[in-house]
């Protein structure tokens, strides 16, 4: 047991905290880390698979760690084989472990999507436990010039309860925006981070694997 929130979120620094990637903010960008056709695919599973609509009002959360309930309101879509099967391939976990120095393994059996469309939204928090690394590749985008809906991270607020940066709000230090083969790996579990709402009449669909740091 950890006797606060803070010092819950140094104990999982002091756990990943020799990744090169966290220690350069906590994300690292990758053009091309999937090809043309792969990317294809993914889409083409991501808009024929079953969907559900994600929607959790404001005032709802009250998580100071990671997990919660955070304000959104977004399309979830459950991966199919060809997105398991490279989120279970082992040369992946081997890529990730290398730019991660760690050993890595995936988070469950199963990969997922997300839709995000007009207003789409999710706001502050850390990803749920087990999911020290998100892999999140960007398969279409509406409008590519668009800043909006971009990933915001807080990297200097690592050991800061959310409860506290929720009060404060902040400016984002870091606004990352993918384009479309682009693929973003992400210290979700321990930088704070939101994806701002996006303009009315853009879509931008996403591939999202979480993997676990076995440190």
């Amino acid at each position: 047991m950890t006797c606060c929130p803070r010092c819950e979120l140094e104990r999982e620094i002091e756990r990943v905290g020799n990744s090169p990637v966290l220690r350069d903010g906590g994300a690292r960008v990758y053009d091309g880390l999937l090809d043309a056709q792969t990317i294809k695919a993914l889409l083409h599973e991501a808009v024929t698979q079953h969907r559900r609509i994600e929607h959790c009002p404001p005032g709802a959360d009250d998580e100071q760690v990671r997990g919660g309930e955070p304000a959104r309101h977004l399309i979830s879509v459950e991966g199919g084989s060809i997105e398991d099967g490279l989120f279970l391939a082992p040369a992946l976990s081997s890529f990730l472990a290398n730019e991660v120095h760690a050993r890595v393994r995936p988070c469950g059996t199963r990969a997922t999507y997300s839709v995000y469309g007009p207003q789409a939204h999710l706001d502050l928090h850390r990803d749920v436990r087990g999911c020290d690394l998100a892999l999140i590749t960007c398969l279409y985008d509406s409008d590519r010039s668009a800043d909006s809906g971009v990933l915001e991270t807080w990297p200097e607020h690592l050991t800061t309860p959310l409860g506290e940066l929720r009060g404060a709000t902040p400016k984002p230090t870091q606004c990352i925006g993918l384009l479309p083969g682009e693929s973003l790996l992400f210290h979700g579990g321990v930088v704070p981070h939101r994806i701002a709402p996006l303009t009315m009449n853009r879509k931008r669909v996403v591939a999202i694997m979480c993997f676990q740091m076995l440190c």
